[in-house]
């Protein structure tokens, strides 16, 4: 579930953008970096479990 949080922010940014509202767009955008950082973070610090 929480893999899909960036894509959800991002459609509901769109949607937001689509209205014309523009402050709940940029924020939502801004919210969706800050997830997509942190995923990224998250999996280039994890260590690679690999059974070969």
């Amino acid at each position: 579930m929480i893999m899909m949080l960036p894509f959800f922010t991002g459609m509901v940014a769109v949607w937001f953008g689509i209205r014309g509202q523009r402050a709940a767009c940029l924020t939502l955008w801004f919210i969706t970096l800050a997830v997509f950082s942190a995923w990224c973070k998250f999996h280039m610090t994890d260590p690679l479990g690999l059974s070969l």
